[in-house]
């Protein structure tokens, strides 16, 4: 199964996606927690150390992984379930890496997360819907808007089921007959 879930940040994306991941979880197999976000200061340490410390009762294997997602194919088992938070980081890290803008970031992030998921028996994956507000941008940030948004139609297009959060609230936009069949915990 496929989910992929959207919405604004903060707006309680990760805590429904854990949940979602733990009623797919199986008892024999794997279950994983991939992280993404690239601690740059003592803030994004703090947020990453609250973000392990609630989701301790749910027994995750948490992986950092900052680049190159296809990896996890090489040392996990995929017919595990995984959670990957988030798509945004991801993009972030790939893109604006060793101090210099990669611009067709999105097409390997895209790309690479397509090969994974295809292969994966279970899949959550968390994305920041950033691309709905009618601020002027540089050049740059509206490049890593426009890839995110790409990523975003990739994914959807791929998922069983696609959720959009909106302040805890559950959109389903796609998949709601396979939505109903998950006992949220």
């Amino acid at each position: 199964m496929i989910v992929y879930i959207s919405g604004g940040c903060k707006n309680g994306k990760s805590s429904i996606a854990e949940k979602i991941a733990f009623t797919l979880k199986q008892t024999d197999k794997p279950f994983y927690y991939i992280a993404t976000m690239e601690p740059k200061d003592e803030e994004d340490k703090k947020r990453i150390e609250k973000h392990k410390k609630d989701r301790e009762h749910l027994s995750f294997e948490t992986i950092e992984i900052h680049r190159n997602i296809i990896n996890l194919e090489k040392t996990l088992n995929l017919d595990g379930t995984f959670l990957i938070d988030s798509v945004t980081a991801l993009l972030a890290n790939e893109m604006f890496n060793n101090n210099s803008i990669i611009e067709d970031a999105y097409e390997k992030v895209s790309d690479e997360l397509l090969y994974i998921i295809e292969k994966m028996k279970n899949v959550v994956i968390v994305s920041d819907y950033i691309y709905s507000d009618s601020i002027q941008y540089d050049n740059t940030t509206k490049n890593y808007i426009k890839g995110l948004a790409y990523i975003d139609r990739i994914c959807s297009k791929n998922s069983d089921i696609l959720l959009e959060i909106c302040y805890n609230n559950i959109i389903v936009h796609k998949g709601k007959y396979k939505f109903k069949e998950i006992k949220l915990c």
